[in-house]
Order: C-alpha cells, then sequence, then structure tokens
C-alpha cells in the first residue's frame, strides 16, 4: 500500500539488510546448491523464484535472472513438483521435519552439519 518511491526505497533497504546477513554463506554455493535453495523457497512460500523477483523487483530483473539460471542449467519458472521430479527433495524435507536429518548427515559424512547463524529476527 506504499507509494512506488517508498516501496522500492523499502525494498532496497531490505535487500542490503538481508545481504548484510545471508550474502556471504549463499556465495558459496555450488549451482546446484543454489538450484535447491530455489526448490526449497518454491516449496515454504508457494512461489516460483522467478515470480518473487517479479513481485519485489520487476519483471525486467526477473528476465535478467532467468536468462542467468537458464545459462546455468536452471529455471526459475519451474515449480516445486514434490510428487514427481522433486520427490528425493521432499523426502529429505521430510526427514528435517521429523528431526531424523541430523543421523542421516552423520552417516553420509561422519560429522556434524555445519552451523549457521541466523539472526532471530529472520526465524
Amino acid at each position: 500500500k506504499l507509494k512506488r518511491t517508498k516501496r522500492d526505497k523499502y525494498i532496497n533497504q531490505v535487500q542490503k539488510e538481508l545481504f548484510a546477513v545471508f550474502e556471504k554463506p549463499l556465495r558459496g554455493l555450488t549451482v546446484s546448491q543454489g538450484a535447491l535453495l530455489m526448490k526449497l523457497l518454491d516449496r515454504e512460500i508457494g512461489k516460483s523464484s522467478f515470480d518473487i523477483i517479479k513481485v519485489y523487483k520487476n519483471g525486467m530483473a526477473a528476465g535478467f535472472w532467468q536468462g542467468i539460471a537458464k545459462m546455468f542449467g536452471s529455471d526459475l519458472k519451474k515449480p516445486y513438483d514434490p510428487e514427481g521430479e522433486d520427490k528425493e527433495v521432499e523426502e529429505l524435507v521430510k526427514l528435517w521435519e521429523a528431526d531424523e536429518f541430523y543421523m542421516l548427515y552423520w552417516s553420509l559424512f561422519w560429522k556434524e552439519p555445519p552451523k549457521v547463524d541466523i539472526p532471530a529476527k529472520y526465524l
């Protein structure tokens, strides 16, 4: 309900704040990890990454990032499909939700999952 300029100013402020907190861990992601993150965002929010960018930035920015994603073999418009292509991801999410992921991680890597400090404000 904000006017366009105030809305843009607010979105840019929030974007800077989020970048300050999350940019470092996200920069280290591989392409496949980034694609997985996009799927999990779609699962949680119910909107594709393309739609999120389009709503909060604009269609041109969404198109730009879609082009970059396509160059790396990904698709920002692709919806999360828990019954089809994303069935394995859904199984892992169910393990996480059932608090059984820790043991799976330990059995695969023989170490504890890495800790990421997330400020309480974002939880």
